[in-house]
């Protein structure tokens, strides 16, 4: 499955517009993460798309699913699981290890583990900005939210903080990549 059938099956499952606007965000946080792991030399722009895939339809059962998170990942593998990669099917899946136990091993699983959360709060901390604009948004600013206990309460920390230990990437940085990869796609974020 490319990206343009990805985004096309996306669509389908998908009628909650800023459901697919996360989506989005996390595609454009996952080709930033492929390319921050891999080596300019060993980029492959058919990788840099998986990655992106993975952030494209990982929760695209969502709706189906709402009521039921032990289902979450797993009723889209019965979907669509035969069209995806193996890795890409498996980051899909571990992303929702609370629930269905399939445990994140590689770094692609991890980054949409970890940036699944962090593009909630990111759109968050600028839906409180005053200009309600990506591009006025700072690292700091989302780091002053993310300290704030009571700010996007549905945004897991810890979850986001696993950059971290599982990643080596400081919380910091992982902010301002992943907020500079969703600024890029503004326009199409609507922010």
């Amino acid at each position: 499955m490319n990206r343009e059938e990805a985004y096309k099956t996306l669509t389908k499952l998908i009628k909650n517009q800023n459901l697919i606007k996360h989506h989005l965000a996390c595609e454009a946080v996952m080709k930033v993460l492929y390319r921050k792991f891999t080596p300019s030399t060993g980029q492959n722009p058919q990788d840099e798309e998986k990655w992106g895939i993975v952030g494209l339809l990982h929760d695209a059962d969502y709706e189906l699913t709402r009521n039921h998170p032990e289902k979450h990942t797993l009723v889209l593998e019965e979907k669509i699981g035969s069209k995806l990669p193996e890795d890409v099917m498996y980051a899909i899946l571990s992303h929702n290890f609370a629930n269905n136990q399939v445990l994140p091993k590689s770094a692609m699983d991890w980054s949409i583990y970890c940036a699944d959360e962090l593009t909630g709060l990111i759109i968050a901390a600028t839906l409180v900005n005053p200009e309600k604009k990506l591009a006025s948004v700072t690292t700091d600013f989302v780091i002053n939210r993310f300290n704030e206990p009571s700010f996007a309460r549905g945004a897991n920390r810890d979850q986001i903080l696993a950059c971290q230990d599982k990643l080596g990437i400081p919380i910091r940085d992982f902010i301002d990549l992943s907020l500079k990869a969703m600024q890029s796609i503004s326009h199409e974020l609507g922010l």
